[in-house]
């Protein structure tokens, strides 16, 4: 019998863990976690009753809303007393806001707290009612408290719970993307803070008119340490983003201090004045971390990118909750916004710093950075502007708007360009220049000459800070990594090629320069087919003028080898010359009648043959009817070689004394059938060459053939071509 040791416990923990490092698992745990928290916040804002009585902010003073409907703007200083059979309370108007918070020590914020325990008791009892006396003014009505329902609870609830639901998952998700990533998890540490402030600043600021005071300050005291943890959080992850500059123990301390601050601040010990002040120190403390980052990243294109990116949607976001929420507070003045608007500077942030942190597509970060940049700087001038022409020069406010509209027109377009040249660092190239640049490297001279160009350009277009062999396969130009490499094919004689930092190493390579790299390869693409084209085009008119210099010229001076007459040789010689001229120059002579042609070629051929003592029967026929059809230079050239060519094997090869031509006009088509009485297929067999076969490919290119039959007592030679009617 065997006994296991293990311990059952240590196995069931074992299990328990393995389970929990399953993505699914964590997610649905944390969602059912996330689900809880979220109804338990909204069954403590359903349990806090109505009264039919609330104020508001309304500008610089507040405004009661009455059951009735009945509204009335009050001052801060207006005397609030809320009274029932159980005794009465008294306070101003400014405490009774929905999201006052209370100042003081630790004794008169807990006193505040017991007195609105006093108060919703109070305004809880039959027969309560509410009074506001406010410059010699009495507003009195009674309360009527009831059961809430979900349209009684303010939309500031339900953003803050959207806000916490929402940047609480993209915390988790970076966490299980990255799990031993240090970065992930201070993201997901200042997620988390927003997750809390989000959940207790809902319940906070969900009541109506009062609610349990012990519930309130637990609520203020959470929504203190969330928001420290979420402001701490991120400073300590820009501490690590994208270069370490901070020890790790320094970035634990950091959050630390912030929960401990959070719990002061929470039971009074640290003033209010200090909580709003611990909100804006990270952002004055991003510039100076931002600037260390940006010394540490010198070298480093795909770090800068990353910091660009995430310091952009952090400035841009703090300073939109640091202008409209902290720091009109640190003034004396009423916020510009609520706690519930806060939810989109945030999204904002850390959407943006969740898909720089997961290291999603980082080439692509900087094109979103610029657009960023551009729309806050054209928002900044927009109102600027506006605000200078109203205050300044006195415009009316309408007309003020409509000319700062205009303005931003016309500066737009150019600041675009100039700040995405700016973020870039790219040179405009146009896809002109691109084509010409390309054909320069496709029809270079050699194999080698169109490497170096093809290299010569890539660095002249990227400026790459290195540029090695590439993976052989590679088929499309695609970008690897963060945006550290461009891959591009084989082509114009080169091996594939990895181009490393773009700009000299001061920029990674991204969608501009990918679809600039796709339209090189394909002008290049095109550039090389034009070239072997020409190339094949080169080759055919060689062969051309091999068989014309074959057919043509040889044959005049076959003819004059065989002349004992001085005079007829030099004749002979001169029209080979003639031939000569015509091949070299390429010029093409005119459309000539089939007449015409048919006479010329009968003289020659028999001049030809009477020299070499051979006889010709040729009977022409019907000369007008010869003389309607018309043929271009193209046909009546590829027609007297081709005779040209048959007449020169006869001489040459067939020991014959008798040629005879039959032809026919029949079809759109002329036949000529060439016969001698040599030898025939012996002779040919011996001695033939490539005259045949270029009276084949000739006649082949303009639609026509050539037949060829022969036997012991002779050769036969039928050429065929298409003509057409004059």
């Amino acid at each position: 019998m065997i006994v296991s040791s293990e311990d059952p416990a240590r196995g069931v923990a074992s299990a328990v863990v393995r389970l929990w490092r399953r993505p699914a698992v964590t997610i649905g745990l944390f969602a059912y976690l996330v689900a809880a928290l979220c109804a338990g916040a909204l069954v403590i804002a359903l349990h806090m009753p109505a009264f039919g009585a609330q104020f508001d902010q309304a500008g610089d003073d507040f405004a009661l809303y009455l059951a009735d409907g009945r509204v009335a703007i009050v001052q801060p200083d207006a005397v609030v007393t809320i009274a029932s059979s159980a005794g009465s309370a008294h306070a101003v108007a400014a405490e009774m806001v929905p999201d006052y918070m209370p100042d003081g020590g630790p004794g008169a914020v807990r006193d505040w707290y017991r007195w609105r325990d006093d108060v919703a008791r109070l305004a809880g009892a039959p027969g309560a009612t509410i009074s506001v006396a406010d410059a010699g003014r009495l507003i009195h009505t009674p309360l009527s408290p009831r059961a809430r329902d979900l349209g009684d609870l303010p939309i500031d609830f339900w953003l803050l719970l959207i806000q916490a639901i929402v940047i609480g998952l993209l915390g988790l998700g970076v966490r299980l993307a990255r799990p031993r990533d240090l970065r992930s998890w201070l993201f997901g540490a200042s997620s988390d803070g927003v997750f809390l402030a989000g959940l207790s600043g809902a319940v906070f600021d969900a009541r109506e008119l009062v609610a349990d005071g012990t519930l309130l300050q637990a609520m203020q005291g959470l929504n203190f340490i969330g928001s420290n943890l979420c402001a701490v959080g991120l400073c300590a992850l820009f501490l690590h983003v994208p270069r370490d500059i901070a020890p790790r123990r320094v970035t634990i301390a950091l959050l630390v201090a912030s929960v401990v601050l959070g719990v002061l601040e929470g039971v009074a010990v640290v003033p209010r004045l200090g909580f709003y002040l611990a909100l804006l120190l990270p952002s004055l403390a991003f510039p100076a971390i931002f600037v260390a980052q940006w010394r540490r990243t010198r070298h480093d294109p795909a770090g800068r990118s990353l910091l660009r990116w995430n310091g952009a949607w952090t400035f841009f976001g703090s300073a939109q909750m640091g202008l409209a929420m902290a720091a009109p507070i640190l003034f004396g003045i009423a916020p510009i916004a609520s706690d519930g608007t806060i939810i989109v500077p945030l999204l904002l942030i850390y959407g943006g710093i969740a898909f720089g942190v997961a290291g999603f597509r980082v080439f692509e970060l900087d094109r979103w950075t610029y657009r960023l940049v551009l729309g806050a700087l054209a928002i900044l001038m927009l109102v600027l502007g506006d605000a200078a022409l109203v205050s300044v020069l006195q415009v009316e406010a309408p007309v003020a708007l409509a000319l700062s509209v205009l303005a931003m027109g016309y500066l737009y377009f150019p600041l675009r360009a100039w700040l995405w040249r700016w973020v870039s660092g790219a040179r405009e190239v146009t896809s002109d220049a691109l084509f010409r640049q390309a054909a320069v490297v496709a029809f270079s001279a050699s194999a080698a000459a169109r490497r170096a160009g093809w290299r010569e350009l890539l660095d002249r277009v990227f400026e790459p800070l290195e540029m090695v062999p590439g993976p052989a396969d590679i088929t499309a130009p695609a970008i690897t990594g963060m945006g550290e490499m461009l891959v591009l094919p084989a082509i114009a004689d080169d091996t594939a090629l990895s181009l490393r930092f773009a700009r000299g190493g001061r920029r990674l390579f991204g969608p501009a320069e990918l679809s600039i790299a796709r339209e090189l390869i394909t002008l290049m693409t095109e550039a090389e087919a034009a070239r072997a084209e020409y190339g094949r085009g080169v080759a055919e008119e060689r062969l051309r003028i091999a068989r014309d210099l074959h057919d043509d010229v040889s044959a005049h001076l076959l003819t004059g080898l065989h002349r004992e007459n001085v005079a007829l040789v030099r004749g002979d010689v001169r029209q080979a010359l003639v031939e000569i001229r015509t091949i070299v120059s390429s010029l093409f002579g005119p459309s000539l009648p089939l007449a015409t042609v048919i006479a010329d070629l009968r003289f020659e051929t028999a001049e030809r043959l009477a020299a070499a003592g051979v006889s010709l029967d040729w009977v022409v026929g019907d000369d007008a009817a010869l003389g309607a059809v018309m043929l271009d230079y193209t046909h009546h050239k590829a027609l007297a070689s081709s005779v040209r060519e048959v007449v020169s094997n006869v001489i040459k090869h067939a020991g014959a004394s008798a040629l005879m031509v039959t032809m026919a006009v029949e079809d759109g088509a002329l036949t000529l059938a060439i016969e001698d009485d040599g030898a025939g297929a012996r002779a040919r067999g011996a001695g033939a060459g490539h005259g045949l076969g270029n009276i084949a490919a000739r006649l082949g290119e303009i639609g026509g053939s050539c037949a060829v039959s022969a036997d012991t007592g002779g050769f036969r030679v039928v050429l065929r071509m298409p003509i057409g009617p004059g």
